[in-house]
């Protein structure tokens, strides 16, 4: 190092000192981005719904950890997701653990708070992690009257109080991106999936309630149940809005983020703008991916080529969002030029493992046997 370049020969000091922080800080920002295979991926949004050694071989390889989420609970496949998640779980705990939903299809039923307690209490006893809450609540739905059920319906009430009492997280899906409530347009990051799911694409149907509305029914559950931890899926449904991100951040200390299937969202913001929100709350965002695997859904079972086809892509998507976030410069995302984040080596252990590990007590659920 040329030691001349510092001017400590004509500075009292005040200027010492700021040439000493200037170096601390530089030695900082200098540190090294941890290797990919070294670093611990926790992705906290899977849908893995088959017993598929190729994905836990690819798991071991790049050093990847999920947490499988059963959902939704309103089509009839609960009892099923819950089985299967659980043999994942049970055969590799450190791979699989798993976050579980309740039934929607006996809300209307006598006792249905106190059955669904009930029955999120035996997953926990299996060692589910959290619950998961879908857009059906909101946008499908609905009461006895015929209007829509929202998320802070009095109904669920119980539900989220016992959740907060014993300390698991709301894993929410809420509303859909902004792009549902607009016209289709090709260059939406979102177009490829409500041009071929017009079921999701609410624009035209005032029938439905708004993005808006749902959006402050999810925030009145954090009003109404201060204590209980929320994680927001696909960055809390607000892709579109970096401040409303950190406005709810700040509004609601048990709120956190995920940013599963809206990495492409974050890539069209300035690269200084999403930076600057990471650096704000590096404690309160989580990696994520929700790649699905669910051959229940399928009219036919999946073939051996189709299984590896998934084993493939989901190895390119976690390289093209470590790219994004650890690397440097001008970048490639589905097939767009944009600029790399470059966080730091700490804000990348803790967005990529560190979170998870803490909000969703994953330390615990390793090491237990189901």
């Amino acid at each position: 190092m040329n030691f001349s370049i510092f001017p400590f020969a004509r500075t009292g000091l005040a200027s010492l000192l700021a040439c000493t922080l200037g170096l601390i800080a530089a030695s900082a920002a200098a540190a090294p981005t941890p290797a990919y295979e070294k670093i611990l991926k926790i992705d906290v949004h899977s849908h893995i719904f088959e017993d598929v050694p190729a994905i836990h071989a690819l798991f071991a390889r790049i050093n990847v950890r999920t947490i499988n989420v059963c959902v939704p609970g309103g089509d009839g496949h609960l009892a099923l997701m819950d089985r299967v998640a659980f043999e994942l779980y049970g055969k590799h705990p450190q791979l699989y653990p798993v976050t579980t939903t309740f039934d929607l299809l006996t809300r209307d039923e006598p006792a249905y708070a106190a059955r669904t307690i009930a029955a999120l209490d035996r997953a926990f006893a299996r060692g589910a992690v959290a619950v998961k809450i879908w857009k059906e609540v909101g946008i499908e739905i609905k009461n006895r009257d015929g209007k829509f059920i929202l998320p802070d319906d009095p109904l669920f009430d119980p539900i989220y109080a016992h959740l907060a009492k014993i300390g698991k997280p709301l894993h929410a899906h809420l509303a859909e991106p902004i792009d549902a409530w607009l016209p289709l347009d090709k260059d939406s990051s979102h177009y490829s999936y409500y041009s071929t799911n017009p079921q999701w694409h609410l624009y035209g149907k005032p029938e439905y309630p708004s993005h808006a509305a749902i959006i402050a029914a999810r925030d009145n559950i954090m009003k109404k149940h201060p204590t209980l931890v929320v994680v927001g899926a696909h960055l809390g449904s607000l892709e579109h809005d970096l401040d409303g991100i950190a406005d709810r951040l700040t509004r609601y200390p048990n709120f956190h983020i995920e940013v599963s299937a809206r990495t492409r969202n974050l890539t069209r913001h300035p690269a200084q703008k999403v930076r600057a929100l990471f650096e704000k709350f590096p404690d309160r965002i989580l990696y994520g991916v929700d790649a699905g695997w669910m051959p229940h859904r399928r009219d036919t079972p999946p073939t051996a080529a189709q299984r590896q086809g998934h084993v493939n892509s989901l190895e390119l998507r976690y390289r093209a969002d470590w790219d994004y976030y650890a690397g440097q410069g001008e970048t490639t995302y589905n097939n767009r030029q944009t600029e790399a984040l470059h966080l730091p080596p700490a804000i990348l252990e803790k967005f990529y493992h560190a979170n998870a590990e803490r909000i969703f007590k994953l330390d615990a659920a390793w090491k237990r046997m189901p």
